[in-house]
């Protein structure tokens, strides 16, 4: 499989989440290898966490949450394999410096910290043009 970043086809990243629309939280993977992965997610002024021109917080931590689910989706999209549905275990040491506004492009970066038995420990920070506007760490589970 001949792959190249950025990837920005829908029908692609939809193959590595479970998540549909309307509450789809990722619009680009940027990067991926075995410990890190790095998604983006254009804000319009439209969708389910939409206020005031601006991604509220539980868009933002789902945000987080898909970037996670991506990294471990596109694992599973190279083999061929159908991506997996997970679930947040916890979140710790969230600090939101502001919240994105329409026009924007979030750029996340989660780091794997440890992954073991379909539970993944990750650092995850988020940026518009390289200032941190969000900061995690977030730990996921695989469905069985």
């Amino acid at each position: 499989m001949n792959i190249s970043f950025p990837i920005t086809s829908a029908e692609t990243l939809l193959k590595c989440i479970p998540q549909r629309n309307p509450i789809v939280m990722v619009d680009t993977l940027y990067a991926f290898n075995d410990n890190e992965v790095s998604a983006g997610l254009s804000i319009d002024t439209t969708g389910l966490f939409i206020k005031n021109n601006a991604l509220q917080e539980p868009g933002l931590i789902e945000h987080m949450a898909q970037t996670v689910a991506l990294h471990t989706g596109f694992g599973f999209y190279v083999k061929n394999q159908q991506a997996p549905m997970g679930y947040i275990g916890s979140i710790a040491n969230l600090k939101i410096n502001r919240l994105p506004i329409a026009g924007e492009n979030i750029h996340t970066t989660a780091t794997i910290l440890q992954e073991f038995a379909g539970i993944t420990l990750v650092d995850i920070i988020c940026q518009i043009n390289n200032e941190t506007i969000a900061t995690a760490q977030m730990k996921t589970v695989i469905a069985k």
